[in-house]
């Protein structure tokens, strides 16, 4: 492969991320419509087995289970990490800022564990 300096790495970024906000702004009534769908059907699904729930308890039980699935998400990602970028060059992209943000975020995921291991 062809040497890339920082900068053509920046511009590839850029480019990228340009045309993935033109996209997303296109299909992004779609996508809503299709999860405020997804999302009442949960909902019909736990009023039908709970029918003593309200909207407000059925809509904080589902705010909470897409939090739970986030976090399986998450722990995926960080488990398979290794793996996934130990051949990559994804250094090329990040910058210093996201290291840093990177390093918030490792200390908030800390964070969170040592609170859910007290409960």
């Amino acid at each position: 492969m062809k040497k890339l300096t920082k900068q053509d790495y920046k511009n590839i970024k850029n480019a990228v991320s340009e045309d993935r906000i033109f996209k997303g702004k296109k299909h992004a009534k779609k996508m809503t419509e299709l999860l405020n769908k997804r999302r009442d059907k949960d909902a019909s699904i736990i009023s039908r087995a709970y029918p003593n729930l309200n909207k407000d308890e059925i809509s904080e039980i589902l705010d909470d289970y897409r939090n739970y699935s986030e976090l399986v998400q998450a722990i995926e990602i960080f488990t398979d990490f290794p793996i996934n970028y130990e051949d990559s060059n994804v250094r090329h992209f990040i910058t210093k800022d996201d290291i840093e943000e990177l390093k918030i975020a490792i200390e908030e995921m800390e964070n969170f564990v040592r609170f859910l291991e007290v409960e």
